[in-house]
């Protein structure tokens, strides 16, 4: 597994069509830190993934882009992007979240890594530390993802996939149509909208959901978004 990190010094905000989904958020969430500027920091990550092996992604804030490619292995660019009033106390930010890989060959686990929370104040200074992803992995291995908070895109993965969104956009592509044998997505409070061959779909609202069902495919992807929209298209 290698590993290397480079230091800089983007926001980020969800989209929903319907006004109601903004304010649920708005309760929600932590609140962004004020007269801040960022900081970024990049690591990069590379690990041996069969393609019958499996790329299981547990995240809680930032923006993960996933594509497959025909190698046998994942890489991964981390960006740790922080909020704070000067270089140095972003550098102590840096420390406080950890991007851990472990595995290799059939199962690999990304994992970001946060302070533990503190029961008085759980979300205190959680809105600073984002950690956004750009993955590249075996295109016919199957994906496990868990993220809180951040946009998911999925391109050119052709084996099964399992995603979970709390508070995000999650935009699929499917490289092919034959071979897909079940799409079964649905959004708590978002916007769904599916346009390939054998389906079209556009809506928005509470319990929106995206069905699919192909006997003679092989590839399944199942989404659960709470407040968010699913995107899903043909790749060609």
């Amino acid at each position: 597994m290698g590993h290397r990190e480079e230091s800089s010094g983007r926001g980020r905000g969800l989209w929903f069509p319907l006004a109601l989904a903004g304010l649920a958020i708005g309760i929600f969430l932590p609140p962004r830190v004020l007269h801040a500027n960022e900081y970024r920091k990049t690591s990069h990550y590379k690990v041996r993934l069969f393609s019958v092996g499996t790329l299981s992604i547990n995240a809680r804030f930032g923006d993960i882009e996933i594509r497959g490619w025909n190698e046998p292995y994942v890489e991964v660019r981390a960006v740790k992007l922080v909020r704070a009033g000067s270089r140095a106390k972003a550098q102590k930010l840096y420390a406080m979240i950890h991007v851990r890989i472990e595995g290799r060959d059939k199962f690999v686990r990304l994992d970001t890594l946060y302070p533990p929370r503190r029961l008085w104040r759980p979300f205190h200074g959680e809105s600073r530390l984002t950690v956004n992803y750009h993955i590249r992995m075996p295109y016919d291995s199957k994906l496990v993802l868990e993220c809180v908070d951040g946009d998911v895109t999925v391109h050119g993965v052709t084996g099964r996939e399992n995603l979970m969104v709390n508070y995000g956009d999650v935009e699929i592509s499917i490289p092919s149509i034959d071979h897909l044998r079940s799409l079964n997505a649905h959004s708590w409070l978002g916007y769904v909208q599916a346009d390939f061959n054998g389906m079209e779909q556009d809506d928005a609202g509470f319990a929106k959901r995206l069905r699919f069902w192909n006997p003679m495919g092989k590839q399944d992807i199942t989404v659960r978004v709470h407040f968010g929209a699913i995107l899903v298209y043909d790749e060609l």
